[in-house]
């Protein structure tokens, strides 16, 4: 894949594709876990597609929280973000 050339950091959600991508390439050394870099907490970003509502927004709050820290790390400034976050529980 070109990707693993092209990008400097490739993040996935949960430790399955995680542990799939360093088996195809085990060269590739910007394969991270999303809870790991922008969470801090090694948590898999669980799929909500079969939960209900707050599955939903569960994984939305994460995400979100997880992007800001990622932006925030990196010096954007994020003044122009738009949106809610609620609190990750």
């Amino acid at each position: 894949m070109e990707d693993f050339g092209h990008f400097d950091l490739i993040l996935v959600m949960d430790q399955e594709n995680l542990s799939e991508l360093r088996r195809r390439h085990p060269e590739a050394m910007n394969v991270h876990l999303f809870g790991d870099i922008a969470l801090e907490t090694g948590e898999d970003i669980p799929d909500p597609y079969y939960g209900d509502r707050e599955d939903f927004e569960l994984v939305y709050a994460r995400l979100f929280t997880g992007c800001r820290k990622l932006l925030e790390g990196l010096g954007t400034d994020n003044a122009s973000w738009r949106g809610k976050i609620s609190s990750v529980r």
